[in-house]
């Protein structure tokens, strides 16, 4: 029995809520304890980047039951996609704030942690490929 999809909304509103909190702490310059500490590990700030927007990938895709957009044989997850189109807006918005830095690497960071999303729920849920010697052994 999987998961509900409630759990997983659940789940996703939490660290939407957790990031907002962080993106107003860091537009209105404070400087809090979980700053200080991300600033003290080497990468932290890049890292932290990609396990946020990576994790927010991952449930929002779960959360919309891998629903995806195909374009010109292409397909995305659609939370995949949104998810990026919040990171660029919330980086591009960085420009307008005195206490923000518009960083291209950030960006990366976040791109780098919603393909990781991606990568792994297409693995997770990837259909088999049936070969011609699983054909063999299915008529056995």
């Amino acid at each position: 029995m999987g998961i509900s999809s409630r759990y997983y909304w659940l789940a996703f509103a939490v660290l939407a809520g957790f990031i907002g909190w962080i993106i107003y702490q860091a537009d209105t310059g404070e400087k809090i304890r979980l700053f200080l500490l991300v600033e003290s590990l080497p990468l932290g700030d890049k890292l932290g980047h990609l396990w946020l927007y990576g994790a927010l990938a991952f449930l929002l895709n779960l959360s919309l039951q891998l629903r995806k957009y195909h374009c010109y044989g292409l397909s995305i997850y659609r939370g995949s996609l949104f998810v990026l189109i919040f990171a660029i807006a919330e980086e591009l918005s960085q420009h307008f704030f005195a206490t923000r830095t518009l960083d291209a690497g950030d960006l990366f960071a976040d791109v780098i942690g919603i393909a990781i999303a991606d990568w792994l729920l297409r693995r997770k849920h990837q259909t088999p490929k049936r070969t011609s010697k699983n054909r063999d052994q299915s008529n056995d």
